[in-house]
């Protein structure tokens, strides 16, 4: 599995995907940060679904409770996703 890290800086991926892992890969979260916490939607499977952390692990949480900001339901690759965007 690649590791979300390895997105961040890869120019071939969705600038909303790498903004968001930015954000969630920052220490403590970038929780003190001014600046808005990026959302992040994807296509799981055929179904939308937000991306609502990643983890030092390498993968992310994903939810279907599109309005959901935390909690998730399961945990994936960021390569099982697709379709990324900051919409559902």
């Amino acid at each position: 599995m690649k590791h979300c890290d390895a997105y961040i800086d890869d120019n071939t991926q969705p600038a909303v995907l790498r903004a968001f892992l930015r954000r969630a890969r920052e220490p403590g979260h970038g929780l003190l940060a001014s600046d808005p916490y990026p959302k992040l939607f994807a296509d799981y499977k055929g179904q939308r679904v937000r991306v609502v952390m990643a983890s030092r692990f390498g993968d992310v949480g994903i939810t279907s409770q599109l309005k959901k900001e935390v909690g998730y339901e399961t945990r994936v690759a960021v390569a099982d996703l697709i379709n990324f965007g900051d919409t559902p």
